[in-house]
């Protein structure tokens, strides 16, 4: 979902073998299959379902794999958009990312009117624009927006700093006061545990994401075996952490029918998310290719996120209507969740794909025209 995408890097010594980075195509595009696969534990019922020790250990580590998504997205912004800064054609930019909102908009209000029977007026139209939620998955517009005006003056703070170790301290201060302020507490009870940061801006937690790949971005940590490793083994411990902390918490929400549940942890501001989240970058964010056919492939499918994402949520309700009426467990729902994620993907990326096409197509055509007749004028 997040738009422009990296320049390919050479960094071959060969014109014709030159290597390129798509490592963060990558990451797009499996971040926005992660979208897929959480969206996949609400529609089949997961979190209604009583957590068994025959049950819950199986679904519940994909659960928080898929809980990167978001977090993947918001590091890239700040790997891709850290030296933008304030300008006219900065802002042309908001353009792309509003007519596609607007086009996946009416894609999803009509699919409501045919497939739910749900009534619009104009007001309840335009009211749904604003409020970004015509396309039912329209927060992350609503969030884009918010960091993209505010990413120019993030980018001259961060940028003004002069030393890599200042730097450093601006990313783990905003991720103190936010991630961790969040989700870092001493005790289990609501109404007694302590919490060890101050919290007040603790909803900030993507401005902290941003920052980490601005960080990223101007002090990359080599390519070697040994940080692959490192990066492996930080996703895996937070991973263990939080699936043995919600397991055992389900185990004992007796009150609660022991449906999932996780103190802290379930949402993608928690420590634990951003500590696999950053593996995860890590591990793939300078992956190179030489074949430039697959580089031009996975650029494409990369910079095709942000509609794909949007009209998901029409495939979302058609395939797991289906899937529920089926299949009546959640449990059986889960067995056929793997394959139903491919669909799911498969629908939204080709749609994705064309809308994009169509933007680009049509930019291209205006720019052309544009150019055209300001060459009178030039002569």
């Amino acid at each position: 979902m997040v738009q422009n995408a990296p320049a390919a890097a050479d960094i071959g010594t060969t014109a014709s073998q030159k290597p390129r980075f798509v490592g963060i195509d990558i990451i797009k595009i499996l971040a926005l299959f992660l979208v897929v696969c959480i969206h996949i534990f609400l529609y089949t019922g997961f979190y209604y379902e009583p957590i068994t020790p025959s049950f819950g250990a199986t679904p519940i580590p994909f659960l928080w794999i898929a809980y990167n998504c978001v977090p993947l997205f918001m590091i890239t912004t700040g790997y891709l958009m850290k030296n933008k800064t304030l300008s006219k054609d900065y802002y042309k930019g908001l353009i792309r990312i509003l007519v596609i909102y607007l086009i996946c908009s009416l894609i999803c209000v009509q699919f409501n009117i045919w497939h739910f029977k749900k009534e619009y007026t104009l007001w309840t139209f335009l009211r749904g624009m604003i409020m970004f939620n015509n396309a039912n998955y329209g927060w992350y517009i609503e969030y884009y927006v918010t960091i993209f005006l505010l990413i120019p003056f993030i980018n001259a703070a961060f940028n003004s700093l002069p030393s890599q170790k200042q730097k450093l301290t601006m990313v783990v201060s905003v991720v103190l006061v936010t991630i961790v302020a969040q989700s870092l507490y001493i005790g289990h009870d609501f109404a007694t545990q302590i919490k060890l940061v101050p919290g007040y801006f603790q909803r900030l937690y993507p401005v902290a994401y941003y920052l980490i790949g601005c960080y990223i971005r101007e002090y990359p940590p080599k390519r070697n075996l040994q940080n692959k490793l490192l990066a492996i083994a930080l996703f895996l411990m937070a991973l263990a952490w939080l699936c043995t902390t919600s397991y055992n918490q389900s185990l004992q929400n007796v009150d609660n029918n022991n449906v999932f549940f996780s103190w802290r942890y379930k949402d993608y501001g928690s420590w634990p998310i951003m500590c696999m989240s950053l593996g995860i970058f890590l591990l793939l964010f300078d992956i190179t290719c030489k074949a430039k056919p697959v580089c031009k492939i996975l650029k494409v499918l990369g910079n095709s996120t942000l509609a794909t994402y949007l009209v998901s949520y029409v495939f979302d309700s058609i395939c797991h209507g289906k899937n529920s009426g089926a299949y009546p467990t959640v449990a059986e729902r889960l067995q056929h969740a793997p394959l139903l994620a491919l669909k799911i993907f498969g629908y939204s990326l080709c749609i994705g794909l064309a809308i994009h096409g169509l933007y680009d197509l049509c930019a291209w055509g205006i720019g052309k025209l544009a150019a055209k007749r300001k060459k009178p004028a030039a002569q």
